[in-house]
């Protein structure tokens, strides 16, 4: 071996030592607790990215009569509406701290709905396709004393029958 290639490999072992000396100091030392770290590090053009923005929830762009809230007093909920599509939102219709799961469908064209937990017992969906006339809406909430369902119809009216606002 040459005397350059002998120095070389002698820099590459020390230089790989050193990494992983480092790397396990690291790896085996407590991390800092939240008072030692400054959030700036982090988040140095927060204000600018969230300049404009608005929660996706909060956002007023939808027709209000495309977003229903489930009344959980009612089993048996009647709403109208010209949209073709709708959100329905609300609490889980249960006493208890949180509804295991909540599944929603459009009986009428077998469409199934994501359901959005903003915290276990308040929920909203993604936009649900509605057919012209009755739509029956099955709402299930699972809990462990049993399921709770509910049906909301909504019906909605031809375009063309739309009322002024």
């Amino acid at each position: 071996m040459t005397k350059s290639k002998k120095k070389f490999t002698k820099f590459l072992v020390l230089s790989v030592g050193g990494l992983g000396l480092i790397s396990a100091t690291l790896l085996l030392s407590d991390p800092p607790t939240p008072s030692e770290l400054d959030p700036s590090l982090f988040n140095l053009n927060y204000q600018k990215h969230t300049a404009g923005r608005t929660i996706s929830s909060d956002y007023r762009s939808t027709s209000s009569d495309a977003m229903f809230e489930i009344n959980c007093n009612d089993p048996n909920q009647k709403l109208e509406t010209s949209s073709m599509r709708f959100r329905l939102k609300g609490s889980a219709c249960t006493d208890e701290s949180a509804a295991l799961s909540t599944q929603i469908q459009n009986k009428s064209n077998g469409y199934i709905a994501t359901v959005f937990h903003r915290d276990p017992q308040s929920f909203t969906t993604d936009y649900i396709n509605l057919n012209e006339g009755q739509n029956e809406i099955a709402v299930k909430f699972a809990t462990q004393n049993g399921p709770i369902e509910r049906t909301i119809t909504i019906t909605r009216n031809p375009s063309s029958l739309k009322r002024p606002n």
